[in-house]
């Protein structure tokens, strides 16, 4: 009985070592399936953000518009859906769900929310803040700052009770600005001054170096005259086109006096114009210059002057007395002046000391306006003709003043004083070193405007995982 006890008892210990190893065969077959399912899930999610690596941005918010389902390749068990989500600053945002399988009917669905970085660089978006100032801003009239906001590093005088902005903040009183050299006031009933000082600190901003950046800009676009070409004795003065065909297609060296030109409707084309020895090029009737050079110490439009694919490098004064039609051109001067009415459209203005605009300008495309010295805008200035995101650049040194109703899409960052001193509606933004007074009507609206002139910041390029996790598993 004994010995028949010990056999029972060791084959009922064989039957139950027997059921838990093929339980833990099961469960280890079960597990594996699963992880098969898992890994295959997520090679879909890898394999959706490498599809989107190799296309174009534009070309992967087109075709991923509306979810694209697709079976993994590879022999990879799995199907993935693709679908754009939203732009972003930095990006593109798609949605990648990848459904992964195993043996005994594993299922593992995951999904990842991804940024589409297109590279390359844009301006920095310091410059779409809205307003602001490494000193003091001064609002004396009614003001309304849209998408932005107004910051003063030394803090900001607000005189007006119709004033709107999404924030008002300043860097003082702080380690860096103590409170002596901080002020806040703002009239009627608001949240922006605790006492005598703003209500919210921030960090203190640098807008940068703007002379460094104007160096940069003087080296990229102004050129040297050339040497070799065709001599002519000074002074001159051409009375015919015939004597303009002529020069086409050739360099024509004037040594020894001006040039005049007095041929109505004169056409200048495809021709290097170089003045030596500081003489100056009077244009006096109507004239179209296309596709030509012309180096001087002076040069002067009398009449209507229609510019196309030129540059002009003048020592002295650049000066437009009639109506003006300028595009895809270069103009370096000493100083630079519009009288009349005129359309600027893609052109770089450089002046080594002022820019006055007494007329109506409307400036459109990239176009950028930099001068060493101070900035005047007299006129009326048209912002109808800006309706993408390419806007004008004003660089300038020294102050930069508004007088009059003159609108205006563009960035502007300015070395001193920034002024309006009447009706004035901006769209972009303005960085100043120094002052911004407002002492008109203003309305500025925040933007993010693109010019390569400005200083740029680099983009993200490639595919990022924003978040990623399992949805479900069976």
């Amino acid at each position: 009985m004994a010995t028949l006890s010990v056999s029972v008892l060791i084959l009922l210990l064989g039957f139950a070592v027997s059921s838990i190893a093929s339980a833990n065969l099961r469960s280890s077959g079960n597990r594996l399936s699963r992880l098969e399912a898992k890994y295959a899930a997520e090679s879909g999610i890898d394999i959706g953000m490498a599809e989107l690596e190799a296309l174009e941005p534009e070309t992967a918010r087109t075709y991923y518009a509306v979810p694209v389902g697709k079976t993994c390749p590879g022999g990879t068990d799995c199907t993935i859906t693709i679908q754009y989500v939203q732009s972003t600053d930095n990006g593109d945002v798609y949605r990648i769900s990848s459904v992964g399988r195993g043996p005994k009917d594993a299922r593992y669905d995951s999904v990842a929310l991804v940024l589409k970085g297109g590279g390359g660089t844009e301006t920095n978006p310091w410059f779409s803040k809205g307003l602001v100032s490494e000193a003091t801003v001064y609002v004396n009239g009614w003001t309304t700052i849209e998408d932005g906001g107004l910051h003063g590093n030394t803090g900001y005088q607000i005189h007006t009770g119709q004033f709107n902005a999404d924030y008002v903040n300043a860097s003082c009183p702080s380690d860096e600005i103590p409170a002596s050299q901080c002020t806040c006031f703002a009239a009627g009933n608001n949240p922006y001054c605790d006492g005598h000082y703003p209500a919210e600190v921030v960090d203190p901003v640098d807008v940068g170096d703007i002379s460094a950046h104007l160096d940069s800009l003087w080296e990229e676009y102004d050129q040297p005259p050339p040497t070799v070409g065709t001599v002519v004795n000074g002074p001159l003065t051409i009375s015919s086109q015939s004597q303009l065909d002529a020069w086409s297609g050739r360099t024509i060296l004037v040594r020894g006096g001006d040039v005049t030109i007095n041929v109505p409707g004169a056409e200048l084309d495809n021709v290097n114009l170089v003045l030596e020895d500081g003489y100056s090029v009077t244009f006096e009737q109507p004239t179209s210059v296309t596709d030509s050079n012309i180096w001087a110490e002076n040069l002067t439009f009398l009449g209507h002057s229609d510019v196309s694919g030129s540059g002009f490098y003048i020592n002295d004064d650049l000066a437009f007395r009639g109506t003006n039609t300028s595009s895809d051109s270069v103009f370096v001067a000493g100083a630079i002046d519009f009288h009349g009415t005129s359309t600027v459209d893609s052109t770089k203005l450089f002046s080594e000391s002022d820019f006055d605009d007494h007329g109506a300008v409307t400036y459109s495309g990239e176009t950028t306006l930099a001068a060493r010295g101070d900035i005047e805008f007299h006129g009326a200035t048209d912002l109808s003709a800006l309706t993408n995101e390419d806007g004008l650049a004003v660089i300038a040194e020294g102050d930069l003043t508004f007088s009059g109703r003159s609108d205006t899409v563009g960035i502007f960052w300015i070395g001193g004083d920034f002024r309006i001193n009447g009706t004035k509606k901006i769209i972009g933004g303005v960085l100043s070193q120094s002052d911004i007074d407002l002492n008109g009507r203003s309305y500025i609206k925040a933007l993010r405007l693109q010019n390569d002139d400005l200083p740029q910041v680099d983009l993200l390029e490639g595919v990022y995982v924003l978040s990623r996790g399992a949805v479900s598993e069976d």
